[in-house]
């Protein structure tokens, strides 16, 4: 019986969340939420507001392990608008978080705070550091008000990732 129950816990846990290494050792991935030492993310973006970060040690074997850092965070951000894809042009997601002041890892970056039914389409998530640095695939019913969070490589300040008006990409 214990046999059966380690089978379906890995299948839940990493089979159905193939992205979780990715995550700080004490991260739990729901279907539209990530609890981070207990911590629902999504209610943290919405009690603190947004762009917010934890901090949490780094799971073993994670590229932030594999570069050296001990520690990594998470950060949420909201989007402000999306853009349609056009004549060759990508879709876009624009958040409220300068992502330019951190290193999002692009595979971890996922919708939380709702539950979408739509399926997964590639997205250009901005402001970057340069356009079109950082892909994603996002349900494709993102719109401005819902909630990314994705994993950094190293713990970021949050002044070093808060939206400023005369970002180069928000200028054009």
């Amino acid at each position: 019986m214990s046999m059966i129950h380690t089978l379906n816990w890995y299948r839940r846990h990493h089979v159905g969340h193939p992205d979780l290494a990715l995550w700080p050792e004490v991260t739990a991935l729901t279907r539209e939420d990530i609890v981070l030492a207990g911590e629902s993310m999504s209610q943290l973006a919405r009690a603190a507001g947004t762009p917010c970060t934890r901090v949490a040690e780094a799971a073993r074997g994670s590229w932030s392990s594999v570069l050296g850092e001990r520690y990594c965070a998470v950060i949420v951000t909201a989007v402000e608008t999306v853009v349609p894809a056009s004549r060759g042009a990508d879709r876009e997601v624009w958040v409220d978080a300068e992502l330019d002041g951190c290193e999002p890892l692009a595979d971890s970056i996922r919708m939380i705070g709702r539950r979408s039914s739509h399926p997964e389409v590639p997205f250009v998530v901005r402001p970057s550091r340069r356009s079109g640095d950082l892909r994603s695939v996002l349900p494709g019913d993102v719109v401005p008000g819902d909630l990314l969070a994705f994993v950094v490589v190293r713990p970021v300040a949050l002044h070093d990732i808060r939206r400023r008006s005369r970002h180069h990409e928000r200028l054009y």
